[in-house]
């Protein structure tokens, strides 16, 4: 006889005609929901071209603050009217289909599971499930060709039946962590419009000979955009000239050492956002290539993570610690060493049994701010193989590129918006250090973590700190924002009802799980099931 929960995975019709869900009025708090509550809406049968989903699990993430903050002013949303065409929150979802329009009856059938590839893109434009495409804090949702056929094909991706909801789920923000460390940056001129800066202008010509070339000497440069700036000798002047010239995803090369001393102001938000690069640590272009091919951590090296306290910085410290070519030392710091303490609580004996160093450190530990970065320094005199930001702050990166060895990456993955400049010594940059940052993920990223779940090389519930029923969502985005866990929050639609706690609260609340938590008192697929199991299951 198949289990109440079973039934619930596989049944269709258990449908209600109405659900509830958080709708997104405006920017605010007091625009998420009516009356500090989710909206009931009719659930009618999907349209032709649409598939209804029951959701089942939804994590929630900073991104639904950024859009409760800016509302229709989130570049995603292009400036949407949500007063009168609200949206709903949530893109870190797992879900059932239970019925199916027309158009798809042949490729989707109520009973799938499935994880759904947040940044989805239609005939060239991009429609975020949680952002333009209303998202998974509700107890259903509906998708149309834009994720089932879109310019990728599907954006979603099937999961295995005994495969834990909240499990899957959370490969969504695990996939934005994977996909930072495997960006295939362009590390040679393409065909694009070119510009080089030399002294020796004959010596290029040659090469490139539809490139514009000026001379240091010049007294202005040409008034246009680049895809490719090579630059000899470079100064803080040349490239803060030519810097906010770079198209999206241009490159800038920096050949041999800065003519000048000083610091150059980037835009921080364009390196995270539109892929602009800054290479240097050569004297030519071949050998400099070769020299930034890594984009993952070094193995053998020592990783730093600043503001790393929160859940997407808990992720970074996992994944650290239990990829195959893994560092020597990591260490983390954050301003709050309560959430540190969870870090060593949580991934001690994962950093013992894989041969890591895992330090913590935060101010409140030594006499002040500078008597910490002091101590951090001090642990590597050559500088950090790897800086990884999970601070939104461009001056984090300026002082990481402090903290950095020759040829370090520092991974931004902490967004600040473009517009955001930070003063980074230009010697830095021409002994190698190299910027990169991301946002979101690719479905490929997607995939490869989904497969690594359910390989059980990753455990995604290790992220878990609290869970709560749909009622409790605007809570747990308040508590998101004001950092009160140290993990991710996993909301269960299906137990509106279910109040917000931390899970090693659980068992208090709910007896059933007492037992089902796993090592320091981690989220487990045995609680989860227990729990729908009481909760949300269908009645016998």
């Amino acid at each position: 006889m198949l289990s109440k929960i079973e039934r619930n995975r596989n049944s269709a019709d258990q449908i209600p005609e109405q659900y509830a869900a958080w709708q997104l009025f405006g920017a605010g708090m007091e625009n998420v929901g009516k009356d500090g509550k989710p909206v009931t809406l009719p659930l009618r049968e999907p349209s032709e071209n649409e598939i209804l989903l029951r959701v089942d699990a939804l994590g929630l993430c900073q991104s639904d603050l950024k859009i409760i903050q800016q509302g229709s002013k989130h570049a995603r949303l292009r400036g949407r009217d949500l007063s009168t065409e609200p949206t709903v929150l949530g893109h870190e979802c797992a879900a059932t289909v239970v019925k199916v329009g027309k158009r798809w009856k042949d490729k989707f059938h109520a009973g799938e599971r499935y994880i759904v590839q947040a940044d989805i893109y239609y005939k060239g434009l991009g429609y975020a499930f949680g952002y333009l495409i209303p998202g998974g804090l509700a107890q259903y949702c509906y998708l149309d060709e834009r994720a089932l056929d879109g310019d990728e094909g599907c954006y979603l991706l099937p999961v295995r039946p005994e495969t834990g909801y909240s499990q899957s789920a959370l490969a969504e923000p695990w996939a934005c962590v994977e996909m930072s460390y495997n960006l295939d940056d362009r590390r040679a001129p393409g065909t694009g419009r070119m510009l080089i800066v030399t002294d020796q202008p004959s010596a290029w010509a040659k090469s490139y000979p539809d490139a514009l070339v000026a001379t240091r000497l010049a007294t202005q440069f040409p008034e246009a955009e680049f895809d490719d700036v090579i630059a000899e000798s470079p100064t803080p002047g040349i490239v803060n000239l030519l810097a906010p010239r770079l198209r999206k995803n241009g490159v800038m090369y920096l050949l041999g050492t800065p003519a000048e001393a000083g610091a150059a102001a980037l835009d921080i938000g364009r390196i995270h956002y539109e892929g602009v690069r800054f290479f240097g640590g050569a004297t030519d272009l071949q050998t400099l290539a070769e020299r930034h091919a890594r984009h993952d951590l070094l193995p053998g090296g020592d990783a730093l993570f600043i503001g790393a306290g929160g859940p997407m910085g808990q992720m970074h410290v996992q994944r650290a610690l239990e990829v195959k070519n893994r560092p020597r030392r990591v260490v983390v710091t954050d301003l709050d060493r309560g959430r540190l303490d969870h870090i060593q609580k949580r991934f001690h004996d994962l950093a013992e049994q894989n041969g890591v160093e895992l330090l913590t450190f935060a101010p409140s530990q030594f006499a002040n701010q500078q008597a910490m970065d002091a101590h951090v320094r001090s642990l590597t005199p050559g500088g950090y193989s790897d800086v990884i930001i999970l601070a939104p702050a461009a001056a984090v990166v300026s002082y990481g590129a402090g903290m950095a060895a020759d040829f370090a990456l520092i991974n931004i993955f902490a967004g600040v918006g473009i517009g955001n400049v930070a003063a980074v010594s230009l010697h830095d940059l021409c002994r190698g250090v190299k910027l990169i940052g991301s946002s979101g993920s690719r479905i490929s990223d997607l995939r490869k973590v989904l497969e690594m779940v359910e390989s059980r090389q990753l455990n995604t519930n290790f992220s878990v700190a609290a869970v709560g029923g749909l009622n409790a969502a605007k809570q747990g985005i308040e508590a998101l924002r004001d950092a009160r866990f140290p993990g991710k929050t996993v909301i269960y639609p299906q137990i509106p009802e279910l109040p917000l706690m931390a899970v090693e609260d659980v068992p208090e609340h709910v007896p059933e799980l007492r037992g089902k938590l796993g090592p320091q008192n981690s989220w487990t697929q045995e609680a989860e099931a227990t729990l729908l199991e009481k909760f949300a299951a269908p009645k016998q």
